[in-house]
């Protein structure tokens, strides 16, 4: 299958092409269709397989042909929130679409003027967004569709009662996606409290095995031999 078949909009398809996407990865294949469709949807997936194009391309699909009008998107942390931001903006920057990252430590002057002037995606932590709504400023801000990425993550951060009190102020009239790498049990219920009639995917089997040989170590050195500890274990993985 190629990402032509998708039917995108020009500016989007200027945006893969230009990102050098020819095949859709699994969950891409998978997620795509069910996204442009409106359904919910869970979806079993590790980081790395291509969960951001899944679910953003055929977000963004829907910004630019005028279906919907904005999106939210809820990961555990800082980082990921400015790595899914950032792809989201190479892919749809050719429409023009406007996204914001929104995560603590900064103030909130930013954040609000610029969501009341009229960004279409939002990026956030949760615990940044149940603040903003709970403050009453970001009202007009009401997405037609939100996704959780890495919802597992957000448990094991203790995010579980933030993402729940989130979605006391989202319309009911949305369409939700929820991944996950893993389904424990708190994930599933979380899932049967916010989605509606999902469909379910899981493209798990392959990244497992690959995620499970994967050997991690760290070593405590001072800073000020860092560079040469580097260098010491490059030569030392070398032989």
């Amino acid at each position: 299958m190629k990402f032509s078949e998708f039917n995108f909009h020009r500016d989007i398809a200027k945006g893969v092409k230009i990102a050098g996407f020819r095949e859709p990865s699994p969950i891409q294949e998978q997620a795509i269709p069910i996204v442009a469709s409106g359904s919910d949807m869970v979806g079993q997936a590790h980081t790395g397989t291509g969960k951001t194009a899944a679910f953003g391309l055929p977000m963004m699909d829907k910004l630019a042909k005028g279906e919907i009008e904005r999106a939210l998107v809820i990961t555990p942390t800082r980082e990921l929130a400015t790595q899914v931001a950032d792809e989201l903006y190479h892919l749809g920057r050719f429409a023009g679409i406007r996204t914001l990252t929104v995560y603590g430590g900064v103030g909130y002057g930013r954040e609000i003027a610029l969501i009341h002037k009229g960004v279409q995606i939002v990026v956030a932590t949760p615990g940044r967004r149940k603040d903003l709504y709970k403050k009453g400023k970001i009202d007009v801000f009401n997405p037609e569709i939100v996704i959780l990425d890495e919802a597992d993550e957000m448990l094991d951060m203790g995010f579980l009662d933030e993402i729940k009190e989130i979605f006391e102020y989202i319309p009911q009239n949305r369409q939700t996606l929820l991944f996950s790498a893993t389904m424990p049990e708190p994930i599933k219920e979380l899932a049967n409290d916010i989605v509606y009639q999902p469909e379910f995917l899981s493209v798990v089997g392959e990244e497992e095995t690959t995620n499970n040989v994967i050997e991690q170590r760290y070593y405590m050195i001072n800073e000020s031999q860092r560079d040469e500890a580097l260098v010491k274990l490059l030569e030392t993985e070398e032989t």
